[in-house]
């Protein structure tokens, strides 16, 4: 787990690969969560938080800070539904769902696919702009605009100044200024803390 805190000055862009990270076990359920990046306040006040959870079983309950909300996004391997304790639907591959709650519950009613269901989950705090995330497949320069939070490579080439992105990693933004990238046939889940995530460069 990587920490940053609200007080800091802005940091440079961050690659986080997910292959790198810990494995937690979950406290209810069979599978486990790798923790991408957590943003606080002074004194631990949480921010946002994004983990990537990896759903092995039929069930999963996930606890998250009182005053917290989820945005949970599908991303590979067999369905899950998602929700609140008492209400789940269906959330399926590059579909986002709003969970207004700290508690999130994830089943899967019936394995027809082998392996994990992975779902990125977003943590943020009540009472503001909701999170706003997009599938994106883009070739060529683009510009991340300043509200992009993260950017997840989900597969092809994703690169700034000296800097590759590779699949299966995060890209953390501090949202100080718009980021020029260059991208090749790269698919990518944007997570932005207001509307627009991505303008793509004029040929």
């Amino acid at each position: 787990m990587t920490t940053t805190s609200a007080s800091q000055p802005p940091h440079p862009p961050q690659i986080v690969d997910f292959g790198r990270l810990p494995r937690q076990p979950l406290q209810h359920g069979e599978g486990g969560t790798r923790e991408i990046w957590t943003a606080s306040m002074p004194g631990l006040d949480l921010l946002w938080q994004l983990k990537l959870l990896e759903l092995r079983g039929h069930t999963a309950t996930l606890h998250a800070p009182a005053d917290t909300h989820q945005l949970v996004v599908g991303m590979s391997g067999p369905q899950v539904l998602a929700g609140p304790v008492k209400r789940q639907l269906p959330l399926r591959r590059d579909q986002a769902m709003l969970v207004r709650s700290p508690t999130a519950q994830f089943r899967r009613p019936r394995l027809r696919m082998a392996g994990a269901s992975r779902v990125l989950i977003l943590t943020f705090v009540g009472g503001g702009l909701d999170p706003a995330f997009s599938f994106d497949t883009l070739t060529g320069p683009a510009t991340l605009t300043a509200d992009t939070r993260a950017v997840i490579v989900l597969e092809g080439t994703l690169e700034l100044a000296d800097a590759a992105v590779p699949p299966e990693s995060a890209l953390i933004l501090d949202g100080a200024a718009p980021v020029p990238v260059e991208t090749g046939n790269a698919r990518l889940v944007m997570l932005s803390l207001d509307s627009t995530a991505v303008v793509t460069d004029p040929p």
